[in-house]
């Protein structure tokens, strides 16, 4: 009989050593948060992110009851992985597959599987931040997807499932009904991120990687379900400069790069353009839709340096490349440019729009792009720089057949066939929906589903307007959220001017303003929910 059955005072998992609740803390025993506490013996999930601290606790005191580990210190790892947080999916499992069919056997990862519910579907209906097997009705660790498929009984090839089932019935709680499903898209939020510089290595970290700064290995696995992966180094702060400490993209910045979404496989892609193929990815897509924030994103994972070069009509070859400098004390000396210092160190390097720059700087640039990965410095004696290993370089473009992207410039074949394109548009709604109410948060308001409804319908009528050429401007995520945030404070026609109408011409203020008046609401919006 367990203490509490005896009449003597109520045992909690709260009190016991295995039981973690910090982000910190669930990261080491289990290479990821989920987004609840945690047992780090056992493996169970002490909680649900949408329940109160009340159930939470209740749920606390139900596996302490009878626990035969209870109070005794924490394991380094987990004995166990249970991570059983629903009950099974009838439909997943009353018809497992033969060991001898090819779409059980074709399995082996949890990504391929049709049982398999991916993260941002998890988060967004239940809160937890991690995969979810609809079979076993138990978070899948990114980390586990291939020891989980490996035998088991219910894996059968097909698309990933886009909802949670209602028979999915939670167990961990001791309120009785079926599953409910939150309405409003998926947040991510600081909280439910691991801070690379907390990130378990996924693979060993042999002598030679530490002498190179290396601290740690990141597994990226193919979304597609291919079962192929490619691994990110993760840089000890320690092995740079003070000065370049300071371009290390951080969580909790003004730009918060944790809190990108990878919506479109974009870390895959670019990491085995990077480590895999050793190529060179562009980035081609209007205005506003995130190319920037995505190289600034691979740089925060990998804790390297972010150089951002823009690159305009007016950009001058020397500051990009160096050059010869007099001094009385050195005498005469070579100055290496952006570009070349940025070359010769660990770092991911965004060279923004280099199709608006003068014939010669694609010309300088061209040899960094193709197999030789080096920099001709004609204007130091021809000097020739090679490439650091850990240097990440990608390109980001307007295109020039967009009349919009006045300056922009067609590329030679002799160049574009040296590159690896990827088209970057804007997300699908869903996601959109979620860039908005994250960076929001930000702000310390939760935007409420009213003001998130308007600002969507809108774009879609200035988008609209946009592509029929009536408007001279693209409107991306940027105008987006700054529409959304200007929200908070003024009403719907300010906001819009403050994000991009006053800067127009007078006929095309009106068309913008008149995509909003033709989407007021009825009523003012109300005040704002602080968190």
């Amino acid at each position: 009989m367990s203490a509490a059955t005896q009449g003597g005072p109520t045992r909690t998992c709260l009190g016991c050593p295995s039981y973690v609740a910090t982000n910190a803390d669930v990261i080491r025993s289990f290479g990821k948060v989920t987004g609840s506490p945690m047992c780090a013996r056992y493996g169970h999930v002490l909680g649900r992110p949408k329940s109160t601290p009340e159930q939470n606790a209740k749920t606390a005191e139900r596996y302490a009851a009878n626990c035969p580990s209870h109070g005794e210190v924490r394991p380094y790892q987990p004995e166990q992985m249970m991570l059983k947080v629903a009950l099974p999916d009838p439909d997943a499992i009353d018809n497992p597959l033969s060991d001898l069919d090819q779409d059980k056997q074709a399995v082996v990862s949890c990504a391929m599987c049709k049982h398999y519910i991916p993260d941002e579907t998890v988060h967004e209906e239940h809160g937890w931040v991690t995969g979810m097997c609809a079979a076993k009705g138990k978070l899948i660790l990114p980390n586990r997807k291939q020891a989980e498929a490996r035998g088991c009984d219910f894996r059968a090839i097909g698309p990933n499932m886009t909802s949670i089932p209602n028979l999915l019935l939670p167990t961990l709680s001791t309120d009785s009904g079926n599953a409910t499903t939150q309405a409003g898209g998926f947040t991510v939020s600081a909280d439910s991120v691991v801070d690379p510089k907390d990130y378990l290595t996924d693979a060993p970290v042999e002598p030679e990687h530490e002498a190179k700064g290396i601290r740690a290995w990141r597994r990226i696995v193919d979304p597609n379900g291919s079962g192929n992966e490619v691994f990110l180094p993760i840089f000890d702060e320690k092995y740079f400069t003070e000065a370049e400490r300071a371009m290390i993209p951080q969580t909790g910045s003004d730009e918060h790069p944790e809190l990108y979404i990878d919506w479109n496989s974009g870390v895959y892609k670019v990491a085995v353009i990077w480590r895999e193929l050793d190529e060179t990815p562009m980035l081609w897509g209007p205005a506003g839709v995130g190319k920037t924030e995505f190289a600034r994103h691979m740089a925060w994972l990998m804790q390297l340096p972010f150089v951002r070069i823009s690159i305009t009509g007016s950009t001058e070859l020397d500051d990009l490349a160096g050059k010869m400098l007099y001094s009385k004390e050195e005498g005469t000396y070579f100055q290496y440019g952006r570009i070349s210092t940025g070359w010769m160190k660990p770092c991911v390097m965004l060279i923004d729009e280099p199709n608006t720059g003068k014939p010669e700087v694609w010309e300088f640039i061209r040899p960094m792009t193709d197999n030789s990965k080096q920099l001709v410095l004609d204007m130091n004696k021809g000097e020739h720089l090679s490439r650091h290993e850990f240097t990440h370089l990608i390109l980001a473009a307007n295109p020039a057949w967009d009349p919009k992207n006045v300056g922009a410039n067609d590329i030679g074949d002799a160049d574009s066939s040296r590159l690896l394109h990827f088209e970057y548009t804007l997300p699908p709604e869903k996601i959109e929906r979620a860039i908005i109410k994250n960076r929001i948060l930000v702000d310390g308001w939760k935007i409420d589903k009213g003001r998130l409804d308007f600002i969507i319908e809108v774009a879609k009528l200035i988008r609209e307007q946009c592509k029929e050429g009536a408007l001279d401007i693209t409107w991306g995520l940027r105008p987006q959220i700054q529409v959304a945030r200007a929200l908070a404070w003024f009403p719907p026609i300010d906001a819009y001017r403050l994000a991009a109408a006053d800067m127009l011409q007078p006929e095309q203020q009106e068309i913008i303003l008149d995509q909003v008046r033709l989407q007021l609401p009825s009523r003012p919006f109300p005040p704002i929910e602080r968190v």
